[in-house]
């Protein structure tokens, strides 16, 4: 096999789906030697279709439904560094956070009851001050 062959094994894998560095590597470890694993990941990164940040803010982007705790620990389960990861955490706003909070809530069946509410939101890693906050304005919505 050659290096050829890893490249284009990793053009495959990611013309299915956005993966991070770290689980691209695993996958072509499984069945390609090291150093033409690492040759076809450098490759890729010069080419511009390996980028970890560009990923992160893809995955954040589409699981709008999740706060920032577990997509934190989504992403790092993905092998994206932790700069990385607060990087692209923190470019996404307190507000934009909040508006999710509510989106989740507004179709959970049991907002009307706040201890399962907010528990429900904490369990989607939004901060307990964001859902309190959340739960709040969507009994604003519902009275108002």
């Amino acid at each position: 096999m050659g290096k050829t062959e890893a490249l284009a094994y990793a053009f495959r894998l990611l013309a299915r789906r956005g993966l991070s560095r770290a689980r691209l590597r695993e996958k072509l470890l499984a069945r390609f030697p090291e150093e033409e694993v690492e040759a076809a990941l450098v490759r890729l990164e010069e080419l511009g279709y390996l980028n970890d940040r560009a990923f992160a803010e893809t995955f954040v982007a589409a699981r709008r439904k999740y706060g920032p705790a577990k997509l934190r620990r989504l992403l790092l389960a993905q092998g994206v560094a932790g700069e990385v990861v607060e990087e692209v955490l923190g470019e996404v706003g307190e507000a934009e956070v909040l508006e999710a909070a509510l989106r989740v809530l507004r179709r959970y069946p049991r907002r009307h009851e706040q201890a399962k509410a907010v528990r429900f939101l904490q369990g989607r890693g939004f901060p307990l001050g964001v859902a309190l906050e959340a739960y709040r304005l969507a009994k604003e919505e519902e009275n108002g």
